[in-house]
């Protein structure tokens, strides 16, 4: 069991964490008054905000990208965050919006330094501990010294994926831009014989665990899976923008508003979540060393083509 003193979180920390939370607030609020600042002479496009396409470039429009910008906390059931768009901004807005980038890198590196302490301090965090939670990881997840910091600092319904989420600002003189789908979007790595066994002994349900278990037992000691994680659909962008006449091709993946900086909006096309809108991205086949069919589905594991 690791010693009570080693979970009390030292008050620099706490500070830290607090001044760091307000220097990303500040920085909100400046980046609200920079776009409200220039009024309408920018154009915006949130395809995602309604079924209209006037109401797509309205004031209203402007205003959903805005919070979807400077938004920091967890949102209520009945709020709405633009998923898509793309904000036209001012020289003097751009300049705001790096600010605000930098200090959600500096409040990311507050965090990021409370769990460094924990993981010196904390001693009976494990391997297979961190393989179990993994998954929790993609929702936001808080534990220990990061939950308490965030409790006694009076910031606990911070959502630290919309902290750490950068606004992407686009290149210069952006002529085109489309939204595209990564529909094979997943997470995998390698897992042992010993950490899949824990994995199948973490299962709340009796019958998958012990049919894990089981399946486990008749497989070589040594042999190593892959446990893949499928991951949301991606949201990507397609783009291209001139530079001394020349049109330049790019992808990227993209959340949220992107920032274009221009007065004018770019030629777009908008494409719905295939899986809202049940149009099946078509995929080429391609050879893989792992078995096309699941080993064992609840633990999500794969074996290597023998």
């Amino acid at each position: 069991m690791t010693d009570s003193n080693d979970r009390i979180l030292p008050q620099h920390y706490i500070l830290e964490l607090y001044e760091r939370y307000l220097a990303l607030q500040n920085a909100c609020i400046k980046v609200k008054a920079a776009v409200h600042s220039s009024g309408d002479d920018m154009l915006v496009y949130v395809p995602t905000y309604s079924s209209d396409k006037v109401d797509q470039r309205s004031e209203a429009a402007r205003e959903a990208a805005l919070k979807s910008i400077t938004q920091l906390f967890h949102l209520r059931e009945d709020e709405y965050l633009a998923e898509a768009g793309v904000l036209c901004a001012s020289p003097k807005t751009v300049a705001t919006i790096e600010q605000l980038n930098k200090a959600k890198d500096a409040f990311k590196e507050a965090v990021a330094e409370i769990r460094q302490y924990q993981t010196k301090t904390d001693i009976a965090v494990a391997k297979i501990d961190k393989l179990i939670s993994d998954e929790m990881e993609d929702k936001g997840r808080r534990e220990g010294a990061i939950k308490d910091a965030m409790a006694t600092a009076g910031i606990q319904s911070l959502n630290l994926k919309r902290c750490y989420a950068k606004i992407r600002i686009m290149p210069e003189h952006l002529d085109v831009f489309s939204w595209t789908w990564a529909t094979t979007h997943s997470r995998s790595k390698k897992v042992t014989m010993v950490e899949a066994e824990a994995l199948a002994r973490s299962l709340k349900d009796d019958r998958k665990r012990d049919v894990a278990i089981d399946i486990l037992s008749q497989c070589p000691r040594d042999e190593v899976f892959l446990r893949k994680l499928k991951l949301p659909n991606q949201l990507r962008a397609n783009y291209a923008y001139k530079e001394h006449d020349i049109l330049t091709r790019k992808s990227c993946p993209v959340s949220g508003i992107v920032i274009a900086q221009q007065a004018n909006l770019p030629r777009m096309l908008w494409r719905e979540n295939p899986e809202v809108s049940g149009i099946k991205v078509k995929k080429l086949d391609r050879l893989s060393t792992i078995e096309h069919e699941v080993f064992i589905s609840s633990l999500r594991l794969y074996r290597y083509v023998r």
